[in-house]
């Protein structure tokens, strides 16, 4: 008597799939969180390098001889952008630049105004960016040796399109760099 088998059972089928279903799933949730994972990381990319154009620009500004706008006039006024003197007494304006007034954001970016003239005024001054997608720039004089701005940006995705998202980093600097 040959007793060998060379069929499943539908029991066995039954458990074969459904092992076969949970692994499927498995699989299709971890890609599932694949992707939250990779936009996570990109936020903290985006607020990395908003918290690191804020800071180096808080920096060159405690370390400039003389703020020249905003006045401090009123010092409840906000205005939106930064004009002062650096270490090296060179005119620098910090603003944001649109391709198209329309857009809603822009480029924060940074004009040594000096080098400019140095140069001639040969062709566009040449703009240092400091961060993309930014939206909104507010900036107060409370004192004459105190600044303080708001800066806003949104993330963008990779097609350059906003995302939605939008972060808000507030910083400020004290002179200490006059002479």
């Amino acid at each position: 008597m040959n007793n060998s088998r060379r069929a499943f059972t539908v029991v066995e089928m039954m458990v074969y799939v459904g092992i076969f279903s949970l692994l499927l799933a498995g699989v299709a949730s971890m890609f599932k969180y694949l992707g939250h994972f990779q936009s996570a990381t990109k936020r903290l990319d985006v607020l990395h390098d908003l918290r690191l154009s804020s800071f180096r620009l808080a920096e060159e500004l405690a370390l400039s001889q003389e703020f020249l706008f905003p006045t401090g006039d009123n010092p409840l006024e906000t205005v939106h952008q930064i004009i002062y003197f650096d270490n090296k007494y060179e005119l620098i304006g910090v603003f944001i630049k649109k391709d198209n007034p329309s857009d809603r954001f822009g480029e924060l970016v940074k004009l040594n105004w000096t080098e400019h003239l140095k140069n001639g005024k040969k062709g566009e001054p040449r703009l240092e960016k400091l961060v993309g997608g930014a939206i909104e720039l507010n900036v107060g004089r409370p004192s004459p040796d105190y600044i303080e701005y708001e800066l806003k940006i949104e993330e963008l995705k990779p097609d350059g399109q906003p995302s939605g998202k939008v972060f808000s980093l507030v910083n400020s600097a004290r002179l200490r760099g006059k002479l």
